[in-house]
């Protein structure tokens, strides 16, 4: 079966709101870009980057001020999330792929504290997520 040429640029952009008065989460966006076959000698293979933003509603953010006010006021104030990706997908042969991914989080959880333990209170560090997918289709 000959293979088809998909070789080009993809890209990605959402947004969605929600109630703030019911939602943690009023306002979603992400955008990304996709290339595909960068090269001649790996045509199938892909390299996507992409960012992503969660604003905390006003609503959660007003709890999170009550809760420093009545009850610790050393307690989280979200604000936001946010997220950079980079992925590359590696055709070892037809139908079976293997996809590195990093992300890097920003304020994780909005900006959340430590719920327990020796760093109790404190705000979640950045954080960094390496992972691997194989995919094999047959």
């Amino acid at each position: 079966m000959p293979k088809s040429d998909d070789r080009g640029i993809g890209f990605f952009t959402r947004v969605a709101g929600a109630p703030a008065d019911r939602n943690l989460i009023d306002l979603y966006s992400d955008t990304g870009i996709e290339f595909i076959g960068l090269s001649d000698a790996r045509p199938d293979d892909k390299f996507g980057i992409a960012a992503g933003y969660a604003h905390v509603s006003k609503r959660a953010q007003a709890l999170d001020a009550d809760y420093r006010a009545l009850v610790n006021p050393n307690g989280s104030m979200r604000n936001f999330e946010g997220l950079l990706t980079a992925v590359y997908q590696y055709q070892i042969r037809d139908g079976w792929t293997l996809q590195p991914n990093f992300q890097y989080i920003i304020h994780p959880g909005g900006g959340a504290t430590n719920p327990s333990g020796p760093l109790a209170g404190t705000p979640l560090r950045n954080a960094s997520v390496f992972g691997l997918r194989s995919t094999l289709k047959f």
